[in-house]
């Protein structure tokens, strides 16, 4: 029976992460999908920043700018009147830096990734559907069916990134603990034939049921209403009901044109208690389902995916041990956990029907969105960058100016060749990265982010005069720890650790993954 070593089950956006970021580092994975094609739905229409930083090093974020507009404003407002209008651009380093979140169509996600899939030569393999397989403790045998063509062969891991249905976690048996939700939503993806602010999203709170409004671009617009007592659509929603629902719910004049896609869909809120069994990993839904508020779905998936990815690829390389992989459930269950928390909350915040809550609820966002921490909490909340792993057994504590290890390398204009770019340049088209802030040291750096040679070779960046980039105000270079500073930046763009010592960044490198060899 014929070896592989990867195999992704699942060819959505969190299965081609996997693969994509198993391919950066020289594993060449199989990868298969059930349906003949890529999806043409918009379905996720967000790309939030977190996630563009981490596709960065192989997609520069400027790709999902092509043909698609960043999120500039979200608009909030209640019983036709408006609560607040955010402004999503504030606290942007630079009118080319990272913005909060790109509209994007998960269809067109899933094409850019395709796209930087093949350039490693991998395609996905379509109308392959696993439908049986055995797990051992040095592999997993596998079933595959094409039509009515039948294929067995072993492979080291299967990365189950199949959806909320998915094969692997049924095939495992397991739990999928939570609730489901006594409500019905409408969905549409539809023409709008009024002028309107295709740059911002719209939440119109009604007691009637709140609507969700979000640009697809190219005058489509996503239209999601809550249906709550007497709501007049009478089973199939059609162009006519998102028309009523529109006009008795927001204030927006809006006229609809053709429909692209009418729905009705439920909320989920489950999570596996543990995403790796052995040879089998779950990510995205998988492992996790929750309510759209929020948008986080995909995007918590594919940073999923980025995280086992790596951590899989340093093991097969013989950069560390099996072990490595525990920390994917470690650093990423919990982020998991807290997104379907979390858009539970903003689901419940967002449907009050109690007159008196919903005051309540009206004050708080007029007072809160009016701070500037307010809205930089709701920017970081909704674009990931709150996210840190410094629980995690992977951090050690260190610190230097805001830098933490487990935590976010912060963001900050530098110059590279005449331009104003943001510091997460540093990290494209490496593996893993160290930060010399200031001159470089006379002691020896680390060479490889891994176990000796078997890692992955590590870049070396510098950021002072003469260096790869310059800190012209010196802002930067102090908030990342002043001159001596160095940095060591994992391949998912987290810190590893901090230090002034070479020697330090190598005793983190060796306690991690293993003693340097030789």
């Amino acid at each position: 029976m014929p070896r592989q070593t990867v195999l992704i089950c699942g060819a959505g956006p969190v299965g081609l992460t996997a693969a994509l970021e198993l391919a950066r580092h020289g594993i060449r994975p199989r990868i298969i999908e059930v349906n003949d094609g890529p999806t043409e739905l918009s379905k996720a229409l967000v790309v939030w920043r977190r996630t563009l930083k981490v596709l960065d090093a192989e997609i520069p974020f400027e790709r999902f700018l092509e043909d698609h507009g960043p999120i500039k404003s979200a608009r909030l407002a209640s019983d036709l009147k408006e609560l607040r209008t955010i402004d999503l651009t504030e606290g942007q380093i630079t009118k080319g830096g990272f913005p909060t979140g790109v509209l994007v169509p998960q269809s067109d996600t899933e094409r850019i990734l395709i796209e930087a899939l093949s350039t490693h030569g991998i395609e996905v393999e379509r109308g392959r559907r696993l439908t049986n397989f055995t797990a051992s403790e040095t592999g997993v045998a596998c079933t595959i069916q094409t039509g009515e063509s039948i294929e067995e062969f072993d492979v080291d891991w299967l990365l189950g990134c199949d959806g909320g249905h998915s094969v692997a976690r049924k095939g495992l048996k397991l739990p999928f603990p939570g609730i489901t939700r006594d409500q019905d939503w409408l969905l549409s993806d539809v023409e709008i034939l009024s002028s309107a602010d295709s740059s911002q999203i719209r939440i119109e709170f009604n007691r009637k049921g709140v609507v969700a409004i979000f640009p697809i671009g190219h005058g489509r617009w996503r239209i999601m209403a809550e249906l709550v007592g007497d709501h007049g659509v009478k089973g199939d929603p059609t162009a006519q009901d998102v028309q009523r629902i529109l006009d008795q719910r927001t204030a927006t004049g809006w006229k609809v044109g053709e429909p692209h896609w009418l729905s009705h869909f439920g909320v989920n809120e489950r999570q596996v208690e543990c995403y790796r069994h052995g040879r089998i990993v779950l990510a995205g839904d998988s492992a996790h389902v929750h309510s759209p508020a929020g948008g986080q779905g995909m995007n918590t998936g594919m940073q999923d995916a980025q995280n086992l990815a790596w951590k899989l690829a340093l093991h097969l390389k013989g950069g560390a041990e099996e072990s490595l992989l525990d920390t994917y459930q470690e650093e990423r269950h919990p982020v998991g956990r807290a997104v379907v928390k979390g858009s539970a909350r903003l689901l419940k915040f967002a449907t009050f029907s109690n007159p008196l809550a919903c005051i309540a609820r009206n004050t708080m966002i007029r007072l809160v969105m009016s701070t500037r921490i307010g809205r930089r909490r709701l920017r970081e909340t909704l674009s990931e960058e709150a996210i840190s792993y410094r629980s995690s057994s992977l951090a050690d504590g260190t610190r230097l100016g805001v830098v933490r290890s487990g935590g976010t390398l912060p963001d900050g204009v530098v110059v590279m060749d005449g331009e104003n770019v943001s510091v997460l340049r540093f990290l494209r088209h490496s593996e893993a990265t160290i930060i010399v802030v200031g001159d470089v040291p006379s002691e020896d750096l680390p060479t490889h982010f891994g176990s000796g040679k078997s890692g992955f070779p590590i870049t070396v960046r510098r950021l002072g005069p003469g260096g790869d980039a310059e800190d012209r105000d010196g802002r930067l270079s102090a908030l990342l720890g002043g001159e001596g500073s160095l940095i060591l930046v994992r391949p998912d763009t987290m810190v590893a650790t901090v230090s002034r010592a070479a020697s330090d960044l190598q005793d983190w490198i060796d306690s991690r993954f293993g003693e340097k060899e030789g």
